[in-house]
């Protein structure tokens, strides 16, 4: 199966300039309007195929080559054209997805609001469950206090980390409701000290 791609890299062995606004940003990797206005100049169908084919007939060759020096700057336009219509295509496309994403953050609900505390409370009563677990196996077995050293170590890490990273979040967003900016961190201030010598 020929494709556009094929047909501008044959047609840029012959014809730069029409080779460059076929391989336009347009639907299916073409510039439609220059493909037409080719097409229609060497009296060939609008298809990959028909194209190939011309750049092997010298009389259709010989008129790629007169279309190429001739309609330059036409053909060029019509690229930058196409190029520009994407560019406000995907534009208008990244506007709409910020307009969703900005409006899904705004909204408030228990089911985006309440996640977090959830998991925080399932979190704090699994480690009250763990940290009565310990006690009780060092006061029924004492000789295992060495072995449950390590589950009371492990939990107080792991309690005091997910502490700290709430705490952080929770600092974090308020500090946005209430600024509309990140807080500056030791590490940012560090960071732009440093590069500003």
């Amino acid at each position: 199966m020929i494709d556009w791609k094929s047909a501008a890299t044959e047609v840029a062995k012959v014809a730069p300039a029409v080779a460059t606004a076929l391989g336009g940003p347009a639907t299916g990797g073409i510039t439609a309007g220059a493909v037409t206005m080719i097409a229609s100049m060497l009296g060939i169908d609008e298809d990959p195929a028909s194209l190939i084919a011309a750049t092997k007939d010298p009389e259709k060759r010989a008129e790629l080559v007169r279309i190429n020096n001739e309609h330059r700057r036409e053909l060029e336009s019509m690229r930058l054209q196409a190029e520009q219509a994407q560019a406000a295509e995907e534009t208008k496309r990244l506007s709409e997805v910020n307009a969703t994403m900005r409006a899904e953050l705004g909204a408030e609900g228990w089911f985006k609001s309440g996640w977090r505390p959830a998991v925080g409370w399932v979190l704090a009563f699994s480690f009250g469950a763990m940290a009565v677990a310990l006690v009780v196996t060092v006061l029924r077995e004492p000789s295992q206090l060495p072995s449950a050293m390590d589950g009371i170590i492990t939990l107080i890490v792991a309690m005091g980390t997910v502490l700290g990273v709430n705490i952080n979040a929770r600092t974090t967003e308020k500090h946005l409701d209430r600024t509309g900016a990140k807080p500056v961190t030791l590490m940012d201030a560090v960071k732009t000290r440093l590069s500003g010598r």
